[in-house]
């Protein structure tokens, strides 16, 4: 892969002209684009300023000439682009089957990006921005991103390079720049930035002084206050780098998107540019497939894990399991480089988002070097599987699809294999394809099932069908199309899955497109008689059948009848019974008919009213009741309390508020999984010596303790939170060492002492052991 950028300014060198040869006006703003070459296509990804506030109706591709390549509609269509872009807050789209000569100018650096804005009927032009498209050697690297804007910017703006009578000193546009932020964490973490930007010099000036900042406005702290002289500044384009060392802490507030970052010149602070920095630009989802990490009881565990980072630096992930035979699975994220695995991240639910993850995550995630664990509290992952960056797919794609096993009756013993396909149709009929087989010794192929054609090979991995069928057309966009990963003789299929629904333009479908709905003709039999379709259970279009009325998957209802609330979980059918939070009312509580938890009323002469409740997430809630919030799939939410408030009827959800630890964060634990609070471990009180057997409690059996998150130990189970220092049979107690049991992993660790300790040579303490350095003798004269 080929990384390039681009920086949009009113300062580009291009014009853009009309139908009519009259000039575009340059738009107010600033934007950064990148780029990424992969196999003949051009993925592109734009980060708009702040300050604009209307989305461009089309992105272009030029020369250095100004003559049209290629104009791309900036449409969203629904599914996981348009998901994606919204949680982003970025433009994404894709470059197909570049032709060679057009290759030539991205290489030559000739190639130039536009940004349109006017009329999608008229398909007018009324102002635009644009860029030329460089390669710099740091987007390889790039970690975070900064968009930055003149805190000054000018009041007017004109045509750019196409007015002919240009006041000379006069800004045709805005002026900015961007940032190519890579961080290192690990023993010494370090930053490193690459600057491009313009316009923060005079433009009679030569030799100038640049100053770079770096701040956390929170803390009023500056970590990086860097002068660099600039000689000859440039017009439309200048590049500048800096590096520095920082701490943990100062790499946990980069992660969280609390850093600003400034780049003025010096003595002319009225052209400062400034933005703050976020996650890096590029369009990419993170995917991978899970399978079992030994040989397990049939049927075999399988899954998929989708992960991307949204614009607040959360991490957003979907895992969806079968077959794991594990009531509440743990989760966690872990860096694997060969042989050595550290945990990262725990991720609480198979659903959710991750507001805060650690700094620590995303140098294995964008190195491809982090993997998803599955299983139990103790002992080996169940299901594994490694992270793959891959870039969003086309505006007409979906998810992707989980290929299941489809021999049952393969022995445990066999490797398992599992894989994931993406599938998606762009402009020009082209049906676009990537298949991901792990597991797999063996060759195997990929092959395409409608109904009404005959099967088609997917040559390759990855690939695209120039010119398919209508019948593959309509299958896909009605989502009755298989696909099958089979073996070398191609008449076994290891792998099958019944694809999701993809949107295909309306221009590439028949008049009449099949009829079948979301079902297969019942007279329709595959291509290939030995397999039979799987229940493709983690379809992301599955959903549920309740009470007469199908419910969308993640959809959550109240059956009043039975005070029960329900969600669909990827089909799957879940019904919890109401669980009412305690009130505490100073007047008498009320329990009106189709309510099923009693409600705080304002008065003691209250009379109960339907009207001009509250409404949270598409459930009504009378005027002073109280609930817990009820989330998909994990249940009740038992540590916060929603209240709609009587007088004026609005929703506030507090959570419970914990005590102070009388205790440091490190040995504070959490009793069991859904507990509200972390507690301290008890501190071990010293025995009376009246103490007789009979008033002590009976005794827990290993099994109990274990169930409360004790770990295993050579002299016993240990509780949940408790200290001791080991025994060796031949050594006897090692006061030196402490293991500390916290919800069922077991951590030893030495006693190290400080080098003040050392410096005072402390004598009473046995476990101070301070090195003494040596003295180098001074070679012998030869």
């Amino acid at each position: 892969m080929k990384h390039f950028g681009a920086l949009l300014t009113g300062r580009s060198p291009l014009c853009i002209r009309r139908d009519d040869m009259t000039g575009v006006p340059v738009a107010a703003g600033v934007a950064t684009a990148r780029f990424t070459f992969k196999r003949r296509h051009l993925y592109w990804s734009v980060l708009l300023g702040p300050t604009m506030a209307v989305q461009p109706r089309a992105l272009l591709f030029l020369d250095r000439g100004g003559r049209l390549l290629l104009e791309h509609p900036l449409k969203k269509a629904p599914g996981i682009h348009a998901t994606y872009e919204d949680k982003t807050d970025k433009l994404c789209g894709v470059w197909r089957r570049v032709p060679r000569e057009y290759k030539r100018l991205l290489r030559e650096g000739s190639l130039y990006v536009a940004l349109v804005w006017g009329d999608e009927r008229n398909n007018t032009m009324d102002s635009a921005l644009s860029g030329r498209i460089n390669r710099y050697p740091a987007l390889s690297s790039e970690m975070f991103t900064s968009l930055l804007e003149p805190e000054h910017p000018p009041a007017t703006t004109g045509n750019g390079p196409c007015d002919d009578y240009r006041t000379l000193g006069q800004d045709e546009g805005w002026w900015g720049g961007t940032a190519v932020v890579t961080g290192a964490a690990g023993a010494a973490p370090s930053l490193h930035l690459a600057l491009l930007y313009n316009g923060v010099f005079t433009p009679a000036s030569r030799d100038q002084t640049v100053r770079v900042l770096l701040t956390l406005p929170d803390k009023n702290q500056t970590i990086i206050n860097d002068v660099q002289k600039v000689p000859k500044p440039s017009y439309e384009i200048n590049i500048l780098e800096v590096s520095t060392p920082v701490s943990a802490a100062e790499l946990r507030s980069l992660a969280r998107g609390r850093l600003l970052l400034t780049v003025e010149s010096v003595g002319n602070p009225d052209r400062r540019i400034s933005g703050s920095v976020r996650q890096r630009a590029a369009c990419e989802v993170f995917h991978a497939s899970l399978i079992a990490e030994r040989p397990p009881a049939s049927p075999a565990p399988e899954g998929l894990a989708l992960l991307y980072i949204d614009k607040e630096g959360s991490l957003v992930y979907d895992i969806q399991v079968d077959n794991m035979g594990i009531t509440d699975p743990k989760i966690t994220l872990v860096e694997e480089q060969g042989k050595r695995h550290s945990q990262v991240e725990i991720l609480d639910t198979r659903i959710g988002v991750l507001a805060r993850p650690s700094a620590r995550i995303f140098p294995p995630l964008y190195d491809d070097q982090l993997a998803v664990h599955i299983g139990a509290d103790i002992g080996p992952p169940v299901l594994r599987g490694r992270l793959m960056s891959r870039p969003l797919p086309d505006a007409a794609g979906g998810g992707p699809t989980l290929l299941r096993r489809t021999d049952a009756r393969q022995p445990v013993t066999a490797n398992p294999v599992a894989g994931l396909a993406w599938l998606s149709v762009d402009a020009l009929c082209g049906i676009h394809y990537e298949v991901t087989v792990t597991g797999s010794s063996s060759a195997w192929s990929a092959w395409l099932e409608t109904p009404g054609s005959e099967a088609r090979v997917l040559t390759g991995i990855e690939g695209c069908v120039l010119e398919p069928t209508a019948a593959e057309l309509s299958a896909l966009h009605d989502g009755v199309a298989y696909l099958d990963i089979r073996t070398a003789d191609n008449d076994t299929a290891i792998l099958r899955a019944r694809l999701t629904q993809i949107s295909v333009p309306q221009s590439c479908l028949p008049t009449s497109s099949w009829s079948g709905g979301n079902e297969l003709n019942p007279t329709y039999t595959p291509n290939h008689v030995n397999t039979s379709p799987p229940d493709n259970s983690l379809s992301n279009t599955a959903s549920c059948y309740y009470a007469g009325r199908f419910y969308e998957d993640g959809a959550q209802w109240m059956a009043v009848d039975s005070c029960h609330m329900c969600g669909c979980v990827h089909g799957a059918l879940r019904c919890d019974p109401v669980r009412c939070p305690p009130v505490n009312c100073s007047v008498p509580t009320i329990q009106p008919p189709g309510q099923c938890c009693p409600i705080c009323t304002n008065s003691t002469t209250a009379v109960w009213n339907e009207s001009h409740g509250c409404h949270l997430a598409g459930q009504y809630h009378a005027p002073g009741s109280s609930w817990h919030p009820y989330l998909v799939p994990e249940g009740y939410d038992t540590c916060a309390v929603c209240t709609c408030e009587f007088s004026t009827r609005q929703v506030r959800c507090p959570r419970v508020r914990c005590p102070p630890l009388r205790c440091s964060e490190r040995e504070a634990y959490r009793p069991d999984k859904k507990a509200c609070c972390r507690v301290c471990p008890e501190v071990k009180a010293k025995k009376p010596e009246d103490e007789t057997p009979k008033d002590q409690a009976a005794p827990r059996t290993a099994e109990e303790i274990l169930a409360e998150g004790g770990c295993k130990f050579p002299d016993g189970p240990l509780p949940n939170g408790k200290e001791v220092h080991p025994s060796i049979h031949s050594h006897g107690e090692q006061r030196c060492v402490t293991c500390r049991c916290k919800d069922g992993e077991l951590t030893c660790v030495r006693k190290r002492c400080s080098r003040a300790a050392c410096a005072r040579r402390r004598r009473g303490d046995a476990c101070c052991a301070c090195a003494r350095a040596r003295r180098q003798r001074a070679p012998r004269p030869s």
